[in-house]
């Protein structure tokens, strides 16, 4: 069993005893030597899990140490975001092709921008934070928005038209993935700042940097999907 796949089954376990109430929110998990023990295994895939679970809006880390259960943790989330197969397997196929093209949308658009790209990509964003502060809107439109505003500050037509072309698959798994977001305070606002950070890059014209926050934007968002796929 590869140390991945081992890591998603621990995540799952702890979710599914999140669930059942074994750890209830606001209430703090076990350490990361003491979940070791308790799996028999090492702290690595451990502390995997647990990023899966961070990145998922489920636990949060406090200052101190520890891992706490979100407060506002609803019951049955596993079983909330049920993922046909065939809605899997579309998802799976569409983000690889996103962590492809994304990161050097988001280098191009750094290059490239031009003061009514900035101003697009900004109205996006506040629009974004509009919908983020409600916490029982999925915000599928706005961040939709986003990320076909940095493809159009590329100006490249074929990436552009790629985005275009996408734009359905893109709405059918925005759906899937935001889902789990409803009601989680800290974890829509870790998704703001994904999106912020982003476009401070591409505004700063810093290429480099862009890439880099558009794939930890994309790695938290896998993360995510480990855990319900």
């Amino acid at each position: 069993m590869t140390r991945a796949k081992l890591s998603q089954i621990i995540s799952r376990e702890l979710l599914e005893a999140i669930e059942a109430g074994k750890y209830p929110p606001g209430s703090k998990l076990p350490t990361e030597n003491e979940l070791a023990a308790q799996f028999g295994v090492s702290r690595i895939p451990i502390r995997e899990a647990l990023s899966v679970l961070r990145a998922a809006g489920v636990i949060t880390s406090r200052q101190g140490g520890g891992s706490f259960v979100e407060e506002r943790v609803g019951s049955g989330i596993l079983h909330n975001i049920h993922i046909e197969n065939e809605d899997a397997e579309l998802i799976k196929h569409l983000f690889e092709m996103r962590k492809v093209l994304e990161p050097e949308a988001a280098f191009l658009a750094a290059q490239r921008r031009t003061p009514e790209h900035l101003e697009r990509m900004w109205k996006a964003l506040r629009w974004l934070e509009e919908e983020l502060a409600d916490e029982n809107k999925i915000t599928l439109e706005a961040d939709l928005e986003f990320h076909r505003s940095m493809f159009l500050a590329t100006q490249n037509p074929v990436m552009i038209q790629a985005m275009e072309n996408l734009s359905s698959l893109y709405e059918r798994a925005l759906h899937i993935t935001l889902q789990p977001n409803l009601g989680l305070k800290e974890k829509r606002k870790a998704v703001y700042k994904e999106h912020h950070d982003i476009l401070l890059a591409i505004e700063m014209e810093e290429p480099e940097l862009a890439r880099i926050q558009c794939a930890i934007h994309l790695r938290n968002v896998e993360k995510k999907l480990s855990l319900f796929m």
